[in-house]
């Protein structure tokens, strides 16, 4: 599906924008990235931009994961896939508690022997913005990742001091956080010290200080990346 199309059926369905839809879909078409994870989908914004750059490509598959609530938003991820008929190319998959119990059995289906057999080209993290969460997936997400594969992760720069009027996000109870972690960007957190310090990732980037891309592959740059969609580079290929 071509891009125009995918972004006319979405209309301005919250919460990811064109542009960054856009950036989705490019990378997914360069790099060929043929078997995708999302972690956190909420109405499907992010999931259809990816799944149409799997239908233009003519392969691959989308698991996408999210809490068993993301069904009550209007429009929900449903309703999306059947207004673009994408959806043979997209696995939905909603967890009571979080993301982290469907890795855990993504990684029990693909273990044989005593090791887990990766099957991932590409992850985009877009869910709880937690560091407890969130940390702990990327290091279950490592073991179902490709060499070479890319992982995403959206919100860099999010903290639950920007939440105002909410007693809760993605699960997590904002009166249960201390002050710190209230006011700390999480993923931001989970990125410089958790996935840049990881001996198996390079070619990092910081998009529009929003995104962060890193790559599985440990022959490859470790010089921190800062770019714009507006700069002489977008998205990693």
């Amino acid at each position: 599906m071509k891009f125009e199309d995918a972004k006319k059926i979405l209309g301005d369905t919250p919460y990811l924008n064109a542009d960054e839809g856009w950036e989705l879909y490019d990378h997914i078409i360069k790099t060929r990235s043929a078997n995708c994870l999302e972690l956190g989908h909420a109405h499907g914004v992010s999931t259809i931009y990816i799944a149409a750059a799997l239908d233009e490509i003519g392969q691959g598959h989308l698991d996408t994961v999210d809490l068993l609530s993301a069904i009550d938003r209007e429009p929900n991820l449903e309703t999306l896939l059947e207004a673009s008929n994408l959806g043979h190319i997209v696995s939905i998959h909603r967890e009571k508690n979080s993301y982290n119990w469907f890795l855990k059995k993504q990684i029990q289906n693909q273990t044989k022997q005593d090791q887990c057999q990766p099957c991932y080209d590409f992850c985009f993290f877009d869910g709880a913005k937690n560091w407890t969460i969130d940390g702990f997936a990327f290091f279950l997400v490592d073991k179902l990742l490709r060499p070479d594969a890319w992982i995403l992760f959206d919100d860099m720069t999010w903290s639950y001091g920007k939440v105002k009027g909410r007693e809760a996000s993605d699960g997590v109870t904002v009166r249960s956080l201390s002050d710190e972690e209230i006011n700390e960007p999480h993923i931001e957190l989970i990125f410089h010290s958790l996935v840049m310090q990881h001996p198996s990732y390079s070619n990092f980037c910081i998009q529009d200080n929003w995104w962060g891309w890193a790559q599985k592959n440990n022959n490859g740059t470790r010089t921190l990346n800062v770019s714009s969609k507006q700069g002489a580079s977008s998205a990693p290929e």
